[in-house]
This record gives C-alpha cells, sequence and structure tokens, in this order.
C-alpha cells in the first residue's frame, strides 16, 4: 500500500494519464486490445513498476576523470602457445 500512495513523480502521473486515456479511448472504441495496454500502463503507475523501477537499476555512473591513471603504466603480456 505503501507503494501506490508515496514516490508519485512526473512519469508515473504521465504513465497513469495516458493509461486512463487509453483506457477511456477503448471503452468508445470497443477496442479489447487497447483496453489491455491502458491497464498495463495504469497499474505500472500504481505499482511504480517497469522501466527500472523507479531508478533502482542504476549503475552507479562515476567520472571519467576520476578514473585516469596519474602516469603511463606499463603493460606486460605473456605469450601462451599450443601444442596443437
Amino acid at each position: 500500500m505503501r507503494t501506490i500512495l508515496t514516490g508519485w513523480n512526473f512519469m508515473r502521473f504521465l504513465r497513469l494519464g495516458i493509461g486512463l486515456y487509453a483506457l477511456v479511448a477503448a471503452w468508445m472504441q470497443r477496442e479489447p486490445l487497447l483496453a489491455a495496454a491502458g491497464v498495463f500502463l495504469v497499474l505500472m503507475a500504481l505499482f511504480n513498476a517497469g522501466c527500472c523501477a523507479g531508478g533502482a537499476c542504476s549503475t552507479g555512473y562515476r567520472s571519467p576523470r576520476g578514473n585516469q591513471p596519474a602516469g603511463k603504466e606499463t603493460i606486460s603480456y605473456e605469450e601462451v602457445k599450443s601444442d596443437q
């Protein structure tokens, strides 16, 4: 119940609006496929699901400036031979 009542942002309102619009249009035009899409969008908005679930799968981007090495690094390679 807490998920439904809290954390409303622009994207949730947008999904809800598009879903409700699709449901009304489906009712007026008697289109079951559009009704299914509308129900899906309304449920996504209510449960804050889909499309990364509110940013839960973010990658944690780091600035490339902080990852630069101070100087040149020496890279060593080891040759691997096969007896085939």
